[in-house]
């Protein structure tokens, strides 16, 4: 690739027309001396005063995964029709934040590796990736620094998103340029694999997608899953990986087709349409994509085969500290079997910490919104908070875009589990 991947503002994009809010877009170098770069589109708040409004980040996980699904089909400004044209999204996380959303680790989306010694080889060479990245935005454009920040993130970002919260405090503490950050949040996470993937059997029988005498095949399929990951030692291999996989895909076999992510569903989701419009060589100049950029995916394979080594490993170990810095939003949709609710009561009934006894016998009580709508069940003590979604599955802001939107907003201005 001859030239160097830039970023600037971005004034229109096809299929809309001028854009209403002030945005950037572009390439944050990731590397010293160059050779990979994360993609990034920052839209500002769309409230009167957004220079007093907080930053929020958005990862998609995988990993590999583009954050442009969570731009397009979840809680990012605009929404694609099949003809191309982009509407404005009622439920926008950019409502009262700026919204940040970032294809990492490079490789992914959009993001560009000119060396292919510089992909990340781990979760932690891809926190330590958009740590520098997020770095270089504030360095940019440092009217931001001083704002307060949010991390969000689903699936694998369950390792992504406290990975970088670390780094950030860590980073604050040793005297590096300050983030001000305030909280994360975790949908759906990937986080301890050994852990979430015993509960399964559980979670399919109770949603009918399964019997007795297939729960009894689940269970044996996971004790070889468990074992793998034993055998592996320190990090998990991608053949653990591939014998763990085999649980979900008997069930989704038995079951007819049904999507792991949502259970009310059969068949994988599409999302082709963003690609078609990413791929637009207007878009692509509106939006700053580099010379020679392949045609976008939602996945990369090089970035998913890589960090495959470690993905049965846990990250449970990075939430406990966490804790008792910022606060912390851990969210499920109900529908979800891939990271469902059973498997995210036990990752935190597994962890310790202070509060950690109080935190496993608190009741879950009704999340109303509206004053009738039971939009859900929460539970919080200290700076935890946890919520389980009705009516959605994996992608929580794809199937209950209002309901997220409050989650959200109500994590930030401290009413979550006081609102009705």
């Amino acid at each position: 690739m001859n030239d160097r991947p830039t970023s600037g503002p971005v004034d229109r994009l096809p299929g809309y027309g001028p854009v209403t809010e002030r945005q950037l877009a572009g390439y944050l170098p990731v590397e010293d001396g160059g050779g990979a770069y994360i993609y990034f589109w920052y839209i500002e708040s769309r409230a009167a005063d957004p220079s007093n409004d907080p930053i929020v980040i958005w990862l998609n996980g995988g990993p590999g995964s583009s954050s442009f699904l969570g731009l397009f089909s979840e809680n990012g400004p605009y929404k694609i029709g099949d003809d191309l044209q982009l509407t404005d999204n009622p439920y926008a996380w950019n409502n009262n934040a700026g919204y940040l959303m970032i294809d990492q680790p490079a490789g992914t989306g959009l993001s560009v590796v000119e060396d292919g010694g510089t992909y990340a080889r781990t979760e932690q060479e891809a926190s330590e990736q958009l740590y520098r990245g997020l770095q270089e935005f504030y360095g940019r454009w440092p009217e931001f620094r001083d704002r307060d920040l949010y991390v969000f993130g689903e699936s694998f970002a369950g390792v992504y998103v406290p990975m970088l919260a670390t780094n950030i405090l860590a980073g604050n503490a040793a005297g590096e340029p300050a983030i001000r950050l305030r909280g994360i949040g975790v949908g759906d996470g990937w986080v301890d694999p050994i852990v979430q993937e015993a509960t399964y059997g559980k979670y399919a029988y109770a949603h009918g997608l399964i019997g007795h005498s297939e729960q009894q095949e689940v269970s044996a399929r996971y004790a070889d899953c468990k074992q793998a990951i034993i055998d592996s030692g320190p990090v998990a291999s991608r053949e653990a990986d591939k014998i763990c996989n085999k649980i979900e895909e008997y069930i989704t076999e038995v079951s007819g087709g049904a999507n792991v992510y949502d259970v009310r569903i059969i068949g994988d989701y599409d999302f082709s349409t963003i690609g078609r419009y990413l791929d637009q060589p207007d878009a692509r100049q509106a939006l700053h994509v580099a010379p020679g950029v392949p045609p976008w995916t939602d996945t990369s394979k090089r970035v998913a085969y890589l960090l495959e080594l470690g993905e049965q490993n846990s990250a449970a170990e990075f939430y406990p500290p966490l804790f008792g810095e910022i606060d912390v939003l851990i969210y499920n949709g109900v529908y979800d079997m891939d990271c469902n609710f059973m498997g995210t009561d036990d990752w935190l009934a597994a962890l310790q910490w202070p509060e950690r006894d109080e935190f496993v016998a608190a009741p879950r009580t009704p999340w109303i919104l509206g004053g009738d709508e039971v939009a859900g069940h929460v539970r919080s003590v200290g700076r935890l908070t946890q919520v389980l979604v009705a009516g959605a599955g994996h992608l929580v802001p794809m199937d209950q875009p209002a309901r997220a939107l409050a989650l959200f907003e109500g994590f930030v201005d401290g009413t979550l589990t006081t609102e009705a």
